[in-house]
């Protein structure tokens, strides 16, 4: 059975969170955790039926509760990165272990973009289950539990998996496919968010994701920007961001890879309110001395080998001796610990 919300202590959790991202901040360190999977899952179920989807959310934020972290505890459809590049048709391929993944990439030409046009965020490829999935989830969660946006990705990543590798050779070969592809996304992510968040209940001016809530609307996911010069991002990329920041109030930006170069104008998007990277690839405290001041930095990323790197390893042996970042608006946030003992251990070098 799932346990019980304590609504008092979700509430008391909310007004923290909220403070981290006010002007005064917060005076203590939220850490939050995620499990990636829990119990015996198939996952050809979790993305065909929204009953199995529900149990396989619900199991893996039960693991959460059990740490007794600053989550608010939220779940979310998952369809994993594919929403978008369905819709612009692509297809997918469904393992019985792993999340789904793009398998084609039908964005190859102009032509093939043209036929495309505008996919309609409610009705093109797998837009009408997610949004039947979060009917369901809506009608049957427990009370107390948040919904969250589907993965929804951002420009430069969705057209990365619909157009595959050859990207990085149209970027010199085929610019206008490139400039044309990203807008087509963008236009998607401002058209599909309003609606979705209207759909799961989120407020206008805030989002809920991986146990916390987020000053914007939305999340741009930029994990791509690894693999490409930073005057090729503030060339043809960052004004596609701002556009959807705009448009959708701002929000945060994801990056998971070794990509500081870019980071610079990351600080130049006026309504970023949180750029979430990964302590496994990137120099948190280096990253913390970069970061615009007002923007909150998410530490993020698997705290446990095989995905735990070396520097994500001395890392944390720093925060274990009490070194910390001077930035003062950080949200700890830790994937996967292997144990009772393990999270147990983060708390206690994060809390002090």
């Amino acid at each position: 059975m799932f346990p019980e919300i304590d609504k008092k202590r979700t509430a008391e959790l909310l007004e923290k969170h909220r403070r981290l991202w006010s002007s005064g901040g917060l005076d203590e360190r939220l850490v939050t955790f995620a499990f990636s999977a829990a119990g015996n899952f198939d996952m050809r179920e979790v993305w065909t039926d929204p009953q199995t989807a529900m149990a396989f959310s619900l199991a893996r934020l039960a693991r959460v509760l059990e740490t007794g972290d600053d989550s608010i505890p939220m779940v979310r459809v998952e369809f994993g990165t594919t929403l978008p590049s369905i819709a612009f048709g692509a297809e997918v391929r469904i393992s019985e272990d792993a999340w789904p993944v793009v398998n084609t990439h039908p964005i190859s030409s102009l032509e093939s973009l043209r036929k495309v046009r505008r996919p309609d965020p409610q009705t093109s490829g797998e837009f009408p289950k997610a949004y039947e999935f979060i009917r369901y989830f809506r009608e049957h969660l427990p009370d107390g539990v948040r919904l969250c946006q589907c993965d929804m990705q951002g420009p430069w990543n969705t057209a990365h998996l619909i157009a595959g590798d050859k990207i990085f050779y149209d970027v010199y070969d085929e610019p206008t496919l490139v400039a044309e592809l990203l807008d087509a996304v963008a236009d998607l992510m401002v058209a599909a968010i309003p609606p979705m968040k209207q759909a799961i209940g989120e407020p206008e001016d805030s989002f809920f994701l991986g146990g916390m809530v987020v000053s914007g609307s939305s999340r741009v996911c930029n994990c791509s920007t690894d693999m490409i010069s930073p005057d090729f991002y503030q060339s043809v990329i960052l004004e596609r961001d701002v556009r959807v920041f705009e448009a959708l109030g701002g929000g945060m930006m994801h990056i998971c890879g070794n990509n500081p170069h870019c980071i610079k104008h990351f600080n130049k998007i006026e309504n970023l309110s949180c750029l979430e990277v990964n302590f496994n690839y990137l120099d948190l405290f280096m990253v913390s001395d970069i970061l615009r001041e007002d923007i909150v930095l998410q530490c993020t990323g698997p705290v446990d080998p095989p995905l735990q790197t070396p520097l994500g390893e001395k890392t944390l042996n720093r925060f274990a001796k009490g070194e910390f970042p001077d930035k003062k608006n950080i949200l700890f946030h830790f994937d996967d610990p292997a144990n009772e003992d393990k999270y147990k251990w983060l708390l206690d070098i994060m809390k002090g």
